[in-house]
């Protein structure tokens, strides 16, 4: 017959074995999502059309952990508009492209126009992100990101300028 301590004891061990075993089991996966069978997904910010920006994406799957695209987008201030247009590589480390976090590189042409003047730049740039594919085929994409683009070149000459690159919320569909 075991004592009341003991018993307790090994009681207290099974408790903690079967609520242990589960997240132990967890740790020990790879951290991969499963790929997604849909290999693009084309999307644009709804919401700041209504402030006279538009923004409109295409990324293409590349491999199982990176993807490539393009986007272009416009905003206008008064008379002065922004415009720019962009190739991107994204490189998601958790083996999924299109979904989950990423990081990229980014590079193109970006145009600055007021009236009768305007210059043109060159520009590099890096990006973080995240994205989802959500419905019972993940045809829905939704995602967020942020980075930086330094301008230099063309009509700047010798000097540069660093500019934020914002991906407040894009909504598309995957296909």
């Amino acid at each position: 017959m075991m004592r009341p301590a003991l018993s307790c004891s090994v009681g207290l061990a099974l408790l903690v074995c079967t609520v242990a075993a589960p997240s132990v089991a967890f740790a020990q996966a790879d951290g991969t999502r499963i790929p997604v069978a849909n290999k693009q997904v084309v999307s644009a910010n709804p919401f700041l059309l209504m402030f006279e920006y538009a923004n409109f994406e295409f990324e293409r799957t590349a491999s199982q952990k990176a993807s490539v695209g393009f986007s272009a987008s416009s905003v206008g201030f008064d008379d002065a508009t922004y415009r720019n247009f962009q190739a991107f590589y994204r490189y998601y480390p958790q083996g999924a492209s299109l979904t989950g976090f990423y990081i990229g590189a980014r590079g193109g042409v970006h145009r600055v126009s007021n009236g009768e003047d305007a210059g043109n730049a060159l520009g590099l740039g890096f990006e973080l992100g995240y994205g989802w594919l959500f419905g019972a085929k993940r045809n829905f994409a939704l995602s967020l990101g942020a980075g930086a683009t330094r301008l230099f070149g063309g009509d700047l000459g010798h000097h540069s300028l660093t500019i934020p690159t914002l991906r407040l919320v894009n909504v598309g569909w995957s296909f």
